[in-house]
């Protein structure tokens, strides 16, 4: 059986990742996750198959019969988790312009440029408790809105996401500076009538 595997490291309370396993290209399991948990002081993880919760118990939705093919899935899954952390962990070529708005919580809009080839416009710079985020551009799909382009993981969203904040806040700064120097240059009048 040909396994493969699109798993997105996640990092989130337990979960470390989650994706789709496709066999033979004919059957996907969604929401398959990488689980961490602790036992007797050990950390460990494993593979979770869909399940339902029905009362106060969990049911699987989808269960592997055979232990030779869950060892298959299971090796596949964790080879792909560790592709997209290495993924992760190589410098990010990206190039970020940013022009400042101020309307609202919005601070500003940017653009990023990955690899001198891919541009993303729209990216919105915004100002929420006392916090700077960023929102990727995104449309309206009858009542969900879905993301157009932005980054693939929580990994890679937090390094774009620092990098365009540094941006936006070099941008305000050189205003602030150009503004310093614009009112430094000004004529003081000296309170005479001509």
């Amino acid at each position: 059986m040909n396994i493969r595997a699109d798993m997105k490291p996640l990092f989130a309370d337990r979960i470390i990742a989650t994706g789709d396993v496709y066999l033979d290209e004919k059957i996907i399991i969604h929401n398959v996750k990488v689980v961490q948990a602790e036992k007797e002081g050990k950390v460990y993880s494993f593979v979770s198959f869909p399940e339902k919760q029905r009362g106060d118990k969990w049911e699987p939705v989808v269960m592997i019969k055979d232990k030779e093919l869950r060892k298959a899935i299971t090796d596949v899954v964790n080879k792909s988790v560790m592709e997209h952390l290495k993924i992760e962990k190589e410098p990010l070529d990206l190039t970020v312009d940013v022009r400042l708005y101020e309307k609202d919580e919005t601070r500003a809009y940017a653009t990023a440029t990955y690899g001198n080839l891919v541009k993303i416009d729209g990216i919105r710079i915004f100002e929420r408790d006392g916090e700077l985020k960023v929102s990727y551009p995104y449309e309206k799909n009858g009542e969900r809105y879905q993301n157009i382009a932005g980054p693939v993981s929580p990994g890679i969203r937090k390094a774009m996401t620092e990098m365009i904040v540094k941006a936006y806040e070099d941008k305000k700064l050189e205003q602030e500076k150009d503004i310093g120097n614009v009112s430094e240059e000004a004529p003081v009048p000296d309170g005479r009538s001509l």
